[in-house]
């Protein structure tokens, strides 16, 4: 397989070279036909001086076998090779090869290697077929020695070679057929094997001087354009090269350069490449990267430029010089001033806050735990966490643009009360924090943080408009409290959220037992997510009583949750988690459409009161929920009361009061619950014809010895009775109550005096429920676990 792959490479080249041509473009063509002349030129003077010692011996050889008229024609054939000679030497000495015309040039090598061939070999061949010389080894040798250097001589034009190596061998072969007849045909055949050689020899010769200018032309192109490309380059890019010397001395400074440093080109001549930098770590790195002998790239080193600080980059090569020369450097300058202050701007973005250009909590955990590290053991550290109080009234009301300029002062009011080795940061929206580096004891930090207070609950000016704010603030000792940033912080947010539970605006101290209390919250978050799944919730009913006829006419519906390991947990614990995490949208919809499911297994005349949370008047789900839980059961709508708080009003009014005249629409009743706390204002009454009006439980305390109690009683009867709205009492636990109540003119009361919220199953005159409809309530709770979003119910049975 070697040997037959060899000879197949073998043709192919035998092909390429002789089929070879020059099909480059018109200029690579006249490149090489000029250096085809050039060294035709120098080939043939030396040929000529070769040709001499022949021409002589076959001339001897003639004088003294040959007649005469021989010898005459051999002269003949002689000069006419003479003239050959004598015309290269002499061209060749004035000869221009850059200034021919190459076409007209080398048609005539072709004429003269055809005049050449038949010159020298007749002077031989002539004789020898007529005679006159002996057939001897010697004439083949002269023969030979023609072809050798008539190749030799137009080796570099391949078809003069071609035409002066056939006349030469055609001629000697019938010279020598005619003077040996048969004898000759061996000497004949090999002249023809020895023609055609060196043909394909210097044909392989032709072929590689071909290859050899058009890779150096291809070369000399590549470096020009390099040159030129470079030129352009050093001209018109943004960037500059530069060199310097084995001292690190600038050597050819180009003018975009000298612009760049704003100085002259004879100034920057021989002057240390970073003298031009100012005093730096990247300096001094740029200096050891010019001195280390090896390639770098991208050093970053700052330059003052007409007055302002810039920054440059610089990569650089070692250049090897020959001998007796020494070693450059050369490289590449690019100006990235911009760049770099764009990467200066996001990393001040990543570690400070937009808006108040406060540190924002990344940077603030950093510097904090750096402080924590280098405390000494006597040191304290404090670190306060602090919240706007009511910060979302000003963004609803104001605007956010309001709320962005009250977050400024924030920050501006901070930073001008702390010293100037503490820190103040903003961690996200309308919280802040702040750490004391030294403080003398937890007494000296809630002093400061009252401080803090005080400034900050002065009215800001907005727009012209002054706008109060308070702050909550909670507090952390390292290491008393935590030993590291993220847990000093998460302490001081638990001691936050405890101050905001005393009443907001004020300071809390951590403690433990805080920390405890948050992880029970958290408890009972996890645990109330899986209660509605393990059926753990359940309603409980207290009677809502007529005061005239003592008959009960319906039931509130009150959640109880039953712990697996807690037991009893009531609603004042696990309500307010519910609203805070949002679960209180699922279980307000469980409510509805459990106490649906019992409601109708009572007595037509009694009707069942849910209560709605602010979180689900916001919920889409709600409208939704009421109608398919009415049809899903059965129930008459006016049997379902709804009652709602004046906050519910308060947020977004318009939409929430739409939404209770759609409700409203269906023959579903409305409460106003816990009328007499909070606003209590009239407008609410004006925009919503409410059903009921239930009087808050802290009137009815003590309406049997306080006569401010009995009149407000007396005024909210009145005024429900003129606008044809019920009212209810809550918290009746005593006759005098009951009676006092029934005097200032109220409908209908609940209370312990009549009974405690009680299971459904001790719901008077309620029928027995079937295992079905106990399954459906269990289906009902697993499908607010699962999604906590309205799904179709069957209808029950």
């Amino acid at each position: 397989m070697g040997e037959t792959i060899t000879l197949q490479r073998l043709l192919e080249m035998q092909k390429k070279v002789w089929n070879f041509k020059i099909n480059g473009d018109p200029e690579l063509t006249d490149l090489v036909a000029r250096e085809q002349l050039k060294s035709i030129g120098q080939l043939s003077r030396i040929g000529s001086l070769a040709v001499l010692p022949l021409t002589l011996y076959i001339m001897v050889k003639l004088v003294l076998y040959a007649d005469p008229v021989f010898i005459a024609v051999g002269s003949f054939y002689s000069a006419i090779s003479l003239f050959v000679m004598l015309r290269n030497f002499r061209r060749q000495a004035r000869i221009d090869a850059d200034l021919l015309n190459v076409s007209k040039s080398i048609k005539a090598i072709h004429s003269e290697s055809i005049l050449a061939a038949l010159g020298f070999s007749c002077i031989t061949a002539i004789p020898l077929a007529f005679g006159q010389l002996p057939y001897t080894m010697d004439m083949a040798l002269i023969a030979l020695g023609s072809l050798i250097l008539g190749g030799f001589i137009f080796g570099s034009v391949p078809r003069a070679q071609t035409y002066n190596l056939t006349i030469t061998t055609v001629v000697y072969s019938i010279a020598f057929l005619v003077a040996a007849k048969s004898a000759a045909i061996t000497t004949v055949a090999l002249l023809m094997v020895f023609a055609l050689s060196i043909d394909y020899i210097y044909r392989l010769f032709f072929f590689n001087f071909v290859q050899r200018h058009v890779h150096g032309a291809k070369l000399k192109t590549a470096a020009e354009t390099v040159r030129l490309l470079l030129h352009d380059y050093s001209e018109q890019s943004s960037d500059w090269l530069w060199e310097v010397d084995e001292n690190h001395l600038i050597v050819n400074p180009s003018a975009r350069f000298a612009t760049a440093v704003n100085m002259q080109i004879r100034d920057l001549r021989d002057l240390p490449l970073v003298s031009l930098f100012e005093e730096s770590t990247e300096r001094n790195q740029l200096e050891q990267c010019l001195s280390s002998g090896k390639t770098f790239r991208d050093i970053h080193v700052p330059i003052k430029l007409n007055g302002e600080r810039c920054w440059w980059k610089l990569s650089g090569r070692h250049l090897k010089a020959g001998k007796g020369q020494s070693d450059h450097i050369r490289g590449v300058a690019a100006d990235i001033t911009s760049a770099k202050l764009a990467e200066e701007r996001v990393a001040h973005l990543a570690h400070f806050d937009s808006l108040t250009d406060l540190p924002n909590r990344v940077l603030f955990k950093q510097s904090l735990q750096r402080s924590i590290g280098r405390m000494k053991p006597d040191q304290k550290l404090a670190v306060l966490y602090l919240d706007l109080d009511h910060f979302k009234t000003i963004n609803d009301t104001l605007g956010h643009g309001a709320g962005d300029l009250v977050l400024k002062a924030v920050a501006n009011r901070l930073e001008k009360n702390i010293g100037m080795e503490d820190l103040v940061a903003r961690l996200s929206g309308d919280e802040f924090a702040i750490s004391f580096r030294n403080i003398d004891s937890e007494e000296a930090v809630q002093r400061r943080a009252g401080e803090l207070i005080d400034k900050l609950s002065e009215p800001v000016m907005v727009e012209g408009q002054a706008v109060g704010i308070g702050v909550s603030v909670g507090i952390a000792i390292a290491r008393d409290h935590g030993n590291d940033s993220e847990e000093l912080l998460k302490h001081a947010d638990i001691a936050l959220y405890n101050a905001k539970e005393n009443g907001r605006g004020c300071a809390s101290m951590f403690h433990q037992s805080m920390h405890e209390a948050v992880q029970d919250r958290r408890n009972i978050e996890l645990d109330l997510r899986a209660a509605l799944k393990r059926n753990e919730l359940e309603l409980f009913y207290q009677p809502l009583v007529n005061i005239e006829s003592n008959e009960t006419i319906g039931y509130e519906a009150l959640l109880r949750w039953h712990h697996s390991e807690r037991g009893l947990i009531m609603p004042d614990i696990f309500i307010p988690v519910a609203e805070d995490t949002g679960l209180i949208v699922q279980l307000g919809e469980w409510v509805l459409r459990s106490a649906l499911y019992e409601v109708a297994n009572w007595p037509e005349h009694l009707s069942v009161a849910v209560n709605l949370s602010p979180a689900q008047m916001r919920s889409p789900n709600l409208m939704p929920t009421i109608v398919n839980a009415l049809a899903a059961t059965g129930v008459a709508p006016h049997r379902l009361e709804l009652e709602i708080t004046e906050s519910v009003l308060m947020n977004d009014n318009q939409s929430n009061v739409e939404l209770l005249h759609k409700i409203r629409s269906l023959g579903v009743r409305i409460a106003l619950d816990d009328f007499g706390t909070g606003y209590s204002s009239l407008n609410y009454l004006r925009s919503f014809p409410f059903d009921k009006i239930k009087i808050d439980r802290c009137f009815v305390e003590e309406v049997d010895s306080r006569e401010d109690c009995r009149a407000i009683i007396r005024a909210v009867t009145g005024l429900a009775t003129s606008l044809g709205m019920v009212t209810t009492a809550e918290g009746v636990e005593r006759s005098d109550q009951l009676n006092q109540l029934k005097e200032e003119g109220c409908i209908q009361v609940q209370g312990y005096l009549f009974s405690k919220a009680v299971p459904a199953s001790d719901v008077v005159d309620r029928a027995e429920t079937d295992v079905t409809r106990k399954g459906k309530l269990r289906e009902i709770g697993e499908q607010m676990a699962g999604h906590g979003k309205t799904a179709p119910l069957r209808k029950a049975g």
